[in-house]
C-alpha cells in the first residue's frame, strides 16, 4: 500500500472510533474531542517549535483563543440559551464563528511555516 494510503486509511479509523464514542458513552464525544485538541496542541507546538517564528507563534495563540472559545461555547449551549438576551441565539451558533477562526487561523499558522526557515 503506498505512505499516503496508510495515514489516509488511519485518519478514517479514528474518526470513525470517536463517533462510536459518543454512541457508546454520555462522554465519548467529549472524550474523542479532548483527544483531538491535545493531539492537535502538540502536532502544533512541534511544528511551531522546528519551522517557526512571531507570526507563526501569533497565528497558533488565536487558533488556541478559537479553540477554546468553541469549547467553552458548546458547553454553554443551553444556559446561553436561557438567560442570554436575545435568546433565539445559542452557544452552538456562537461556536461556528469561533469554528470560522480556526480554520482561519489554522490555515494561517501551515502558510506561515510552509515559507521560508527560520534563521537562527
Amino acid at each position: 500500500w503506498p505512505h499516503w494510503w496508510k495515514q489516509w486509511y488511519q485518519r478514517r479509523v479514528r474518526g470513525f472510533m470517536s463517533y462510536f464514542a459518543a454512541l457508546v458513552s454520555e462522554i465519548g464525544f467529549d472524550l474523542a474531542l479532548g483527544v483531538h485538541v491535545v493531539l492537535a496542541l502538540r502536532v502544533g507546538f512541534e511544528a511551531h517549535q522546528a519551522r517557526g517564528n512571531e507570526r507563526s507563534k501569533s497565528a497558533f495563540s488565536k487558533a488556541l483563543v478559537c479553540c477554546v472559545g468553541f469549547v467553552v461555547l458548546k458547553l454553554l449551549d443551553l444556559p446561553l440559551r436561557e438567560y442570554w438576551w436575545p435568546n433565539c441565539i445559542s452557544g452552538h451558533f456562537l461556536s461556528k464563528i469561533c469554528d470560522i477562526g480556526q480554520i482561519w487561523y489554522a490555515a494561517e499558522f501551515v502558510h506561515v511555516l510552509g515559507g521560508p526557515k527560520k534563521i537562527e
